[in-house]
């Protein structure tokens, strides 16, 4: 493909992503790079980023962008991601507006995608609800943990996962927990899903032992992991 018709391919992706976006009432930037949303700091520009605020605006916006044939990818908090610092042709979909409230409902709490991992742990603790403790330390959003299964310290959050929500032919679908392959950082969700949420299902306990069990892997991390520079954690 020569200058001019590479140009004009993504003169028409711009044009088609600007419609859905005014439509959808979804933010959408240029100009932004992987270093300003990254841990690592690090990264070339990228085309497009789309910040929705609904879980129901994420699963139209990329039932929109698939069926106009734009490509995209997902971005939580960019605490595993290393972007390479050349131009990156794509839209980037921003999970960090997808925040919402949590919604309790005795042993279930619902949680959005764009939820931040740790804040999740001590909001559950504070409710007297176990199951997540060793989770507090790991960087990230809910959503990426649940693509890679997150765990820790005894815990994993699949474990835990009654259902996930995710963005299936314009639509927010519940998928049960039992329909997930949960394995060792690694699940059966395929590249173009979106995950939108989840409702986990935990254990009542003191909250004080939950707290307990929460500062005991915070001392291990500690003493075992380097802290005060920056990380991306570990890579699988």
């Amino acid at each position: 493909m020569n200058k001019a018709d590479e140009e004009n391919k993504f003169g028409e992706r711009d044009r088609a992503l600007e419609e859905i976006a005014k439509r959808l009432g979804v933010r959408a930037e240029r100009g932004r790079r992987f270093a300003e949303l990254t841990s690592l700091r690090v990264g070339g520009s990228i085309d497009w980023v789309v910040s929705p605020e609904t879980e129901a605006q994420a699963a139209a916006l990329v039932h929109e962008m698939d069926v106009a044939g734009i490509g995209w990818r997902a971005l939580g908090s960019g605490s595993n991601i290393l972007a390479d610092d050349g131009e990156h042709h794509y839209v980037v979909l921003s999970l960090k507006d997808l925040k919402g409230e949590l919604e309790f409902s005795g042993e279930r709490v619902s949680v959005p995608a764009g939820y931040s991992l740790p804040r999740l742990c001590i909001d559950v603790a504070r409710q007297g609800l176990s199951g997540i403790e060793g989770l507090g330390g790991i960087p990230g959003t809910v959503g990426g943990a649940l693509w890679m299964n997150a765990g820790a310290y005894g815990h994993e959050i699949g474990t835990v996962t009654e259902t996930v929500r995710v963005a299936r032919g314009g639509r927010v679908v519940e998928v049960p927990g039992s329909d997930v392959q949960w394995n060792y950082r690694h699940t059966s969700f395929k590249e173009g899903e979106l995950l939108l949420g989840a409702t986990l299902r935990l254990t009542p306990d003191d909250p004080e032992k939950i707290r307990a069990r929460m500062e005991d892997a915070k001392s291990r991390r500690m003493a075992t992991q380097p802290h005060g520079s920056r990380s991306a954690g570990w890579f699988f």
